[in-house]
């Protein structure tokens, strides 16, 4: 099993900077709570990041369960923080 890469903060950067634009798309549909204390988070993305994400990460196809350690370890930081200017 494959570890993901950690997003670095250049990278962080770039993407933020391609979010803010709209270039890549991360939208955030819905947040359910569950009694244990942890969250499903629903997301839409566009096809742009789908693309990146899979050349990043050396995929042929989409991988949910990859992307789903990638958000945990990388993205919720990143879609916390504000807009850069």
């Amino acid at each position: 099993m494959s570890s993901v890469k950690k997003l670095s903060l250049k990278e962080m950067l770039e993407i933020k900077r391609h979010i803010d634009s709209g270039a890549l798309r991360i939208k955030v549909l819905d947040i359910h709570e569950n009694d244990d204390g942890t969250a499903n988070v629903s997301l839409e993305i566009n096809e742009e990041f789908v693309d990146w994400f899979k050349e990043r990460e050396g995929l042929k196809r989409w991988s949910n369960k990859r992307f789903q350690r990638f958000f945990t370890e990388n993205l919720q930081n990143l879609l916390n923080s504000k807009p850069q200017s």
